[in-house]
């Protein structure tokens, strides 16, 4: 699937997905200088803009990315992997904190929003009232 294939798909510019590449998230097969993408490159970067969404960096990305792919559950850890995986670990510790702080300020928000429909609610039938009663 050429570039223009992916960004169709994906409703990414074309330097994103470039970006993307060179950031280390991404890696087509390159035959004859053409990008070839696939199915996998496209559910990569849906986890990419879905993290991305929720606060992550392309930092922290790469790193659960390249975590996900080198893992080996059969195989025992090294002393470099359990210290990534610790990282790792306390990479979605402070995002889950961020997520919770974010599900508050949304309920208070959603409290304003409530209060101000309400107010105008009451005062669209007040003047409602108003003029039918001249």
């Amino acid at each position: 699937m050429k570039i223009s294939e992916i960004s169709s798909c994906t409703g990414l510019s074309k330097d994103t997905i470039r970006y993307y590449e060179k950031f280390g998230l991404l890696h087509p097969k390159i035959e004859k200088h053409h990008r070839d993408y696939n199915e996998q490159d496209i559910e990569v970067i849906e986890i990419i803009v879905k993290l991305k969404d929720i606060g992550f960096s392309l930092k922290e990305i790469k790193m659960l990315l390249d975590w996900s792919k080198d893992t080996d559950e059969n195989k025992e850890m090294t002393n470099e992997e359990i210290q990534n995986l610790k990282q790792i670990k306390e990479v979605f510790r402070h995002k889950q904190k961020q997520m919770i702080q974010k599900e508050e300020q949304i309920k208070k928000i959603k409290q304003v929003l409530l209060r101000a429909e309400n107010k105008i609610q009451y005062l669209l039938e007040k003047n409602k009232r108003m003029n039918t009663n001249n």
